[in-house]
């Protein structure tokens, strides 16, 4: 009885610390630097798209008026809440999705937002007063997310979930203009380096654990059904003429090529929420992962998803792995040790 005891605590004790670990043991911010970056220019490229027609777009007479978004998401709303219990629809609060581009109706109006927020997204690329730029970049994002839901495709969801997590973490500790000024006005041996940060672990982990769950799901919709197991899923994005950037039809005299290309995308979004966990297999799933993401993004017509996944997929990249590669020659031992446990 006595041993079963003492498994137990010893279960608890060593769970709490590789549970305390995994979360919270400071690690290098030069990984949030580079997402940063990234992301920002992702999220310039997908709102600055809109420039040229935002009053065709966003204008009182435009094509997608406030009037008519209002409408579509009320009977979206209410198509949803009649399968809820009429107690529980009741006691159900409105949603309230905020943009403020509702607020905004002129052409003057909508070019003077529309350049504060690009000038937004340009400091956050730049990591200049990078706390306020990013959350203010994640309300860029999401104004348009919200206010044309239609106009937007499976990129601006995966841009905003890293967005918001990098509002969490210190994004601007490293390869930014706020470090630039730091490190000029101290010049002591400390500011010469990134110091490790718990809330840079936690951001990171959580960038980790909903990207893998992405790839969870987008696995399950392929496994449910025959398409993908048939080997033609391929074959039916190659031959769609209205979203594709390159004619591969030429491949129907070559199935075995498509069987096995559709079979490859199944079986790598099923193993990269498990392997990439693993030390060892990380580089390898990774290297696949752009690989694949840059053969997909032709067929699909879709780059910016391509490269905003493969962006978010760098949250796996240990820190001091990037500062060796772009010569940093400050690491922080915390990090390392991070890195090394993880």
């Amino acid at each position: 009885m006595t041993s079963l005891v003492n498994y137990f605590q010893t279960l608890a004790v060593e769970f709490g610390r590789g549970w305390n670990r995994f979360w919270f043991a400071p690690s290098d911010p030069m990984t949030l630097g580079l997402l940063r970056i990234a992301t920002g220019l992702v999220a310039l490229y997908v709102v600055a798209a809109y420039s040229p027609d935002l009053d065709r777009y966003f204008g009182s007479d435009g094509l997608v008026p406030l009037e008519m978004v209002r409408d579509l998401e009320a009977k979206t709303r209410d198509g949803n809440r009649q399968f809820v219990p009429f107690q529980v629809r009741e006691a159900m609060p409105r949603e309230y999705r905020f943009s403020y581009l509702d607020r905004v109706h002129t052409v003057s109006g909508l070019r003077i937002v529309h350049a504060c927020g690009l000038l937004t997204l340009s400091l956050f690329t730049c990591g200049l007063f990078t706390r306020l730029t990013a959350v203010g970049s994640l309300v860029v994002v999401l104004s348009y997310l919200h206010r044309a839901p239609m106009l937007t495709s499976q990129v601006e969801p995966i841009l905003a979930f890293v967005l918001f997590y990098l509002c969490l973490g210190p994004a601007g500790a490293a390869c930014s203009l706020d470090r630039w000024r730091a490190t000029r006005r101290n010049d002591s041996a400390e500011s010469t380096g990134c110091l490790a940060s718990t809330w840079a672990t936690v951001s990171l982990r959580l960038i980790q654990v909903h990207l893998t769950l992405v790839y969870v799901m987008m696995a399950v919709g392929k496994v449910w059904g025959n398409v993908w197991w048939d080997g033609m899923a391929m074959w039916f994005l190659i031959a769609r003429t209205e979203r594709r950037m390159v004619d591969l039809t030429g491949l129907h005299s070559l199935p075995l090529v498509v069987h096995a290309w559709s079979y490859a995308v199944m079986f790598w979004q099923a193993a990269f929420p498990v392997l990439v966990w693993n030390r060892l297999a990380r580089p390898l799933l990774l290297g696949i992962n752009a690989l694949m993401w840059a053969l997909l993004a032709p067929v699909i017509g879709n780059v910016p998803l391509a490269v905003m996944m493969v962006v978010a997929s760098v949250a796996f990249v240990p820190g001091d792995l990037i500062r060796s590669a772009v010569g940093g020659r400050h690491r922080s031992q915390a990090a390392l040790q991070a890195t090394t446990a993880a």
